[in-house]
């Protein structure tokens, strides 16, 4: 027995540590920069600071203009795709009746085959119409013809067997559409949203001029601390439409249900809506997290496409 009998290399797997030296077969779990979240106040459709903001019932921020374009848009779609449903199943029943009647005019024409059978003096065309489908052929010729006998021939089913014909080409059935809801929903949540949901929000400004060149993070403010909106969670006062953050809204809001900004009163807690937070790079602000999956890789495939980012994996031998 070799004196490298006892080590990891005389097996023929390779352990995880060796997996994961190669490179592949490794998860990665990372937590989302900052960059990869819309700073508050965003709307969620143009990525901009909105120029008329309003809040859905779930507390997604939106431009007007393109929220309502939106919905309009989802309308015209629905609608497109319903009259095309609708043809559908017209041209669906025109085929069934159209089945019906082949079916309801089979008697009819037995009935004439034969009644022309038996005015017709000659016995050649008597024989050719009353031979049975055993005694045809695959072209639908018969097996003898006498002298003077009329050749019977299917050209539907000689054109089925002629691949080169363009009227045989096999072509696949259109998929079949199915009904559609015709109600306009969020961009985001996916729920139902009616134009009549949509609430007014009218943003404090932290930075004029930030604002002017687009916006940015902590753009926008409480109304009432003046301090800038990042990751904390803010809160819309519905009857005012005014945007305060959660920390003041015990003490200035809710102890009197007043807006302490325009006076209007609060029938409650029902007219305080909670608005969708601006995510940051730290954990404890969102739980949104990336995963990365590696999977087996060969060197040849590292030298082409990792181009050296990643562990290069083929000292394993995956060549």
């Amino acid at each position: 027995m070799g004196r490298h009998s006892t080590h990891a290399n005389d097996r023929s797997f390779f352990s995880y540590k060796e997996r994961v030296d190669a490179g592949y077969a490794v998860t990665r779990k990372e937590v989302m920069g900052t960059d990869c979240f819309l700073p508050f106040g965003f709307c969620a459709l143009t990525l901009k600071a909105p120029k008329d903001a309003v809040a859905t019932p779930d507390g997604w921020i939106y431009d007007r203009e393109a929220i309502l374009q939106s919905l309009l848009n989802q309308k015209m779609e629905a609608q497109a795709h319903m009259k095309k449903y609708e043809e559908q199943e017209k041209r669906k029943e025109r085929k069934q009746a159209k089945e019906t009647g082949k079916e309801g005019m089979k008697d009819t024409d037995a009935f004439l085959a034969a009644e022309a059978a038996i005015i017709s003096d000659n016995y050649v065309h008597k024989r050719a119409l009353s031979l049975s489908a055993e005694e045809k052929n695959r072209d639908g010729s018969a097996n003898k013809l006498r002298k003077g006998e009329m050749m019977q021939r299917d050209k539907s089913k000689l054109n089925k067997s002629a691949f080169w014909c363009s009227e045989a080409t096999l072509t696949a059935s259109a998929t079949e559409l199915k009904p559609v809801e015709t109600v306009t929903k969020c961009p985001m949540s996916g729920k139902k949203l009616r134009i009549k949901d949509l609430m007014r929000v009218k943003f404090e400004v932290q930075d004029d001029k930030k604002m002017r060149e687009g916006g940015g993070r902590g753009v926008f403010c409480c109304a009432i601390s003046k301090h800038p909106i990042t990751h904390q969670q803010a809160v819309l006062i519905i009857p005012s439409g005014v945007v305060v953050m959660q920390s003041t809204l015990k003490d200035m809001v809710l102890k009197d249900l007043v807006c302490p900004i325009s006076g209007k009163k609060l029938k409650g807690k029902e007219d305080i809506l909670k608005l969708q937070m601006g995510g940051t790079g730290f954990s404890s602000h969102n739980e949104t997290t990336a995963k990365s999956f590696t999977g087996i890789r060969s060197h040849q495939g590292d030298a082409r496409t990792q181009q050296g980012h990643l562990p290069r994996a083929g000292f394993c031998g995956l060549h």
